[in-house]
């Protein structure tokens, strides 16, 4: 798993890891000057292609290390800091390890923000923690979703949030530095009744793909969430390049979740990409030519939900079909992915 998105803040994260994006935005309500965590996960994974063991892919994992420290100095004044151990320095530099490093101000119903970002795309499977994805869709799989930027936001309403950032493309390279995204995103939340109460993650976004050349993204995160024990996500996801016609490049996710009790999960999930564009191929997180779908339940049981300290153990099994012209992904056409691996996560200190 190369990438993928936390929208979310790490300030608020401990229980859960999936916390929404307000918090980046709007800081840290028990205004720690610091709080230091570190998350972990470990898997044993097997892979298997038209029937045949993928030795390379199966077999124990470390999936995921990280140390974050987040707090507020001042008043209004955030910052958060997030460095993540997934790869080794051969493979990349020291700030392509860091996901998040950021100074966040709110004034009022303003806040603005510099430094490493997450890109303001939208989406909820996206817009999850990297450690909580499991068999995510190529989009957000090849993402390179964590740039320097800055943003500014302004909450509408009580239930609705907007936010405009401008950073560096996830197409820079070291050819091109001078690569930019401009980055619009409407968060919002309403109690449709009593018991049922409906979300979005929008977003459009204009991202520079190569020199003075721009692609399209629309991207629309649909939640539902019933009795705060069943979640029905529809995430939706088009980009178009000047030289293709539009909704030949795709990626679309649908997923059910059951919060049985405090401490089991049941979620079941299908997604869909596809990169249908002809007469031009551009490096793009969904290679031209593909076109496959996957499908997969996982089952999630959590020992201990506290909130500054998390275990969870989980198990999960993946189908893919179709055609994917990227040797770099995992999953192909007749792929079975199954994981089994245990996650923690542990609140070291807190200072007021």
């Amino acid at each position: 798993m190369k990438c993928a998105a936390l929208a979310a803040s790490l300030i608020t994260s401990a229980s859960a890891f999936a916390a929404d994006a307000d918090s980046l935005q709007f800081g840290n309500s028990e205004q720690h000057l610091i709080s230091f965590d570190a998350e972990a996960r470990l898997d044993l994974e097997y892979v298997s292609h038209e029937g045949h063991t993928d030795h390379a892919n199966t077999g124990f994992v470390g999936k995921y290390i990280a140390l974050t420290a987040h707090g507020q100095l001042i008043d209004g004044l955030t910052y958060t800091w997030r460095q993540r151990f997934s790869r080794t320095p051969k493979d990349a530099s020291f700030w392509d390890q860091t996901d998040v490093m950021e100074l966040n101000y709110r004034y009022g119903k303003f806040d603005f923000g510099a430094g490493k970002q997450v890109v303001l795309i939208g989406g909820y499977e996206y817009d999850r923690a990297p450690i909580d994805l499991m068999c995510p869709n190529l989009f957000v799989n090849n993402i390179a979703c964590y740039q320097f930027g800055v943003s500014a936001g302004y909450r509408l309403t009580p239930n609705d949030y907007l936010a405009f950032q401008v950073s560096q493309s996830p197409y820079v390279h070291s050819g091109f530095r001078d690569m930019f995204a401009f980055n619009l995103q409407w968060r919002s939340h309403r109690n449709l009744s009593d018991r049922l109460r409906f979300e979005t993650i929008w977003s459009v976004n204009e991202v520079e793909y190569t020199d003075g050349k721009f692609c399209n993204y629309v991207a629309l995160g649909n939640k539902l969430v019933l009795d705060d024990r069943f979640s029905f996500i529809l995430d939706l996801m088009t980009r178009t390049y000047p030289e293709n016609r539009a909704f030949k490049n795709n990626t679309f996710m649908a997923e059910a979740s059951w919060d049985i009790n405090s401490a089991w999960r049941l979620t079941g999930k299908v997604s869909y990409d596809c990169n249908r564009g002809v007469n031009f191929t551009p490096y793009t997180e969904v290679a031209r030519g593909t076109q496959i779908t996957m499908g997969g339940v996982v089952a999630e049981w959590f020992p201990i939900r506290k909130k500054r300290h998390l275990l969870r153990v989980h198990a999960a099994a993946f189908y893919s079909g179709g055609e994917n012209y990227s040797d770099a992904d995992m999953m192909q056409a007749d792929t079975f992915y199954g994981s089994v691996g245990i996650t923690w996560h542990m609140n070291f200190l807190n200072f007021k």
